[in-house]
């Protein structure tokens, strides 16, 4: 620097980190995403389903309530809740993807789509009033199987739930 000091260059930088560090500190402490500050507690009403494939409904209950309980901003209650999930399981599909040279397939797409509503039940009004929550993902059946790559699909639909309703988006 030309005829100037260090000094300010420092004060500047060490202002910057402070107000990042403030910021960041407000966000872990103070985040809640879309949720409104009086909802604590929340009920997952299992889901019901209306495909053919035996369990996803359960699976897929049990997932969410793992995620909720993961992600630690509302706790799981059976009566008294502040709030409620519930949804249903309206497709689920296995189509090819792609083939081989020879017209084998060679991978498939895995498909989910859910019903959820969430209700705030203190204020008696919907948050989430009937969406669709769609996951899909992309397997080759020779390195997984369909029940693994199932699995994978119910743990990533579990997460776009959540975080559907939880965050907003």
């Amino acid at each position: 620097m030309k005829g100037g000091s260090v000094i300010p260059v420092y004060r500047s930088i060490r202002a910057g980190l402070l107000i990042v560090f403030a910021v960041g500190l407000s966000c872990s402490y103070g985040f809640r995403g879309s949720l409104p500050e009086h909802i604590q507690s929340v009920k997952i009403i299992h889901f019901r389903s209306r495909v053919t494939q035996y369990g996803l409904e359960q699976d897929l209950t049990s997932r969410v309530i793992e995620m909720i309980i993961r992600d630690g901003r509302l706790s799981i209650a059976v009566e008294n809740q502040d709030s409620e999930i519930e949804g249903t399981v309206a497709q689920y599909t296995k189509t090819p993807y792609s083939y081989t040279s020879a017209e084998v397939v060679e991978e498939y797409k895995l498909e989910i789509r859910v019903d959820i509503s969430f209700a705030d039940l203190l204020q008696e009004r919907d948050i989430i009033a009937s969406e669709s929550v769609t996951t899909w993902l992309v397997y080759d059946p020779d390195a997984e199987s369909e029940i693994e790559a199932r699995n994978r699909l119910l743990e990533e639909s579990a997460e776009d739930i959540v975080r559907r309703c939880l965050s907003g988006w």
